[in-house]
């Protein structure tokens, strides 16, 4: 390394050493006396526990949580005021927040909030669990109702030479209809309507606790949307509007205290010694974050993809089975709680770590809790737990299986390319971009998917203790909400992540205030350096390709992004467990 190499290196170090150093400095404490807590929900919460080490961390929902209860546990706590923003669709997750704060509420201390913007689930949150609710003067209200916008391409592929060859197992599971069809399925729009119901009972009986009981009075609000702060003060959906200061003296005035305090979202964390600095830079994920008998919190987020390295926003399985096999081997670990958040994806990674998750379940206590979605290969994981607890809201189902490939060869010729195919074997070239499938190749390929979706009934039956003919009338790849999952067999109990927690220390012996330990854990910065410089993370073109679709023009209408992890996944494996259809209800 030349000299100049090295002093920026130095200086790259000493820089990090510094901010480390610095953010970590402990904060003192006010001593006890009574205060209002002060939380904010500005936006939805990434669902893991994994933040990006170069960035400011963001708080999770877990955090978010612990917030609540160590405040319910805290005498010292006489009220909370809770800021609310739009939380966009996290229809499922959100429970879990109403599930806490309407713990602390139980003991008769006041819950006061306030947005500047809330949609249709912030406004989920807000008329559930506040006491009383206060809007900015120039905020809004987008208490519209919930809506899903199906979008279906074939027409614009054949225009620019391309063909969709998608085969599905499962009458609903429809992921490769938006490339092969210009209409609405029957079946999934049955199934899209049925998700839209519910949501939208969820809403309206919400909204009905600001109409005194009235269902027909909380249609016509949610049909008068959106609102300015005066017409949503005058329908009776805010209590007043002002601002943030007289938001905060009306809760103080209520809770009889004189002191409102801002709650750390995030962990607090002390001074470091200069071994602990070395420890975080190393960042060993595989090193509990909590000693003695404890519960493990699993997150799985994310699409799940096959691979041996951490992947941010992704459940990538080879780090998944190493994490549960150190768990399961792990005697001070007596119970383990796995979060997901997951549409699915590779059918190859989801057996592995169905797998790994089954093997733990038969060696101690496994639970799995859902947030917004665990379908297709995110409710294959889950299907490995003992028990599988869920919001009304959230999303679970989509047992089927998804394959194809996309047919380039007109657009290959109308721009001047010229392909030949060479062969030997009789379906050597049947995964060929440049070519149609011919008649023994797509037999070969629905066998494929016939064996993966035979597989995949299997694990549930296996998983659930379920007859196979039980589970194949959930299946046919339909995705719907826990509650009607739970009629089906696919869900134990409509239960969040606190229920989940206090379930698993139960089964496992523990006091209620034992330690839970978080996978994954931060990655450290000497580990992203070197993940960066060897490759070992997402490579430079993924990280473009995220990039560009997550900002192109019509990201914010069009699901970009999903379509090309489907078109990627396939172009990898061929065979996925994702969704019938990629959507954000909100």
């Amino acid at each position: 390394m030349n000299h100049t190499a090295r002093r920026s290196t130095l200086t790259v170090f000493a820089t990090l050493a510094l901010l480390v150093t610095t953010s970590c400095t402990g904060e003192k404490e006010a001593p006890d006396e009574p205060v209002v807590r002060e939380l904010r929900l500005l936006q939805a919460f990434p669902d893991g526990a994994e933040s990006d080490p170069f960035f400011r961390p963001q708080p999770t929902l877990h955090d978010a949580l612990t917030r609540i209860w160590d405040a319910t546990e805290d005498e010292n706590v006489k009220g909370l005021f809770v800021r609310v923003g739009p939380l966009q669709g996290a229809w499922g997750s959100v429970g879990d927040l109403v599930e806490a704060l309407s713990e602390f509420r139980a003991e008769n201390r006041p819950i006061h909030c306030h947005f500047a913007t809330a949609d249709n689930v912030g406004y989920l949150l807000l008329a559930s669990t506040c006491d009383r609710i206060s809007m900015s003067p120039a905020g809004t209200l987008d208490l519209i109702g919930p809506a899903a916008v199906m979008i279906y391409a074939r027409a614009l592929l054949a225009k620019v030479g391309v063909e969709a060859e998608i085969i599905h197992m499962g009458r609903y599971k429809g992921a490769g209809d938006m490339f092969i069809r210009d209409d609405m399925p029957k079946e999934a729009k049955a199934s899209m309507d049925a998700i839209l119901d519910d949501l939208y009972d969820a809403l309206i009986e919400a909204t009905k606790e600001r109409t005194e009981g009235d269902v027909g009075e909380a249609k016509a609000l949610i049909d008068g949307g959106p609102y300015d702060s005066g017409a949503a003060a005058d329908a009776g959906l805010v209590d007043s509007v002002g601002f943030l200061r007289d938001a905060r003296d009306e809760v103080k005035k209520a809770a009889g205290v004189d002191t409102i305090r801002r709650t750390r979202m995030l962990p607090k964390q002390e001074q470091l010694t200069l071994g602990q600095f070395l420890n975080l830079l190393s960042g060993d994920s595989d090193k509990p974050e909590a000693g003695g008998e404890r519960v493990a919190l699993v997150f799985v987020t994310g699409n799940i993809t096959e691979g041996e390295s951490r992947s941010k926003g992704d459940a990538v399985s080879g780090p998944f089975v190493r994490a549960m096999e150190r768990l399961e081997k792990d005697d001070d670990v007596k119970a383990v709680v796995m979060r997901i958040n997951s549409p699915g994806g590779s059918a190859l990674a989801s057996d592995r770590m169905w797998d790994a998750a089954r093997r733990l379940a038969e060696a101690k206590p496994l639970i799995a809790s859902v947030g917004d979605m665990a379908a297709s290969g995110g409710y294959y994981i889950a299907s490995a737990a003992d028990e599988i607890l869920a919001h009304p809201n959230s999303l679970v189902g989509s047992i089927g299986v998804v394959g194809g490939k996309f047919n380039f060869a007109e657009l290959a010729e109308g721009i001047g390319v010229n392909t030949f195919v060479l062969q030997r074997g009789k379906r050597a070239a049947w995964s060929t971009p440049v070519r149609a499938l011919n008649a023994t190749e797509r037999q070969a390929f629905e066998s494929l998917l016939r064996d993966t979706y035979d597989r995949f009934i299997d694990r549930v039956a296996t998983g659930r203790k379920m007859e196979r003919k039980a589970v194949l009338a959930a299946a046919e790849g339909r995705v719907m909400t826990a509650q009607d999952g739970k009629e089906l067999g696919l869900i134990d109990e409509m239960a969040g992540l606190s229920a989940a927690l206090v379930r698993a220390r139960a089964a496992a012996g523990l006091s209620p205030d034992a330690p839970v330990e978080l996978w994954p854990s931060t990655k450290g910065m000497i580990d992203t350096i070197n993940d960066l410089l060897s490759g070992n993370g997402d490579d430079d073109a993924q990280s473009l390709r995220h990039l560009w679709l997550r900002w192109h023009p019509l990201a914010a209408s069009v699901p970009i992004e999903p379509w090309a992890d489907v078109l990627y996944m396939l172009s990898r494996e061929h065979v996925a467990l994702v969704p019938p259809y990629f959507f954000s209800v909100r």
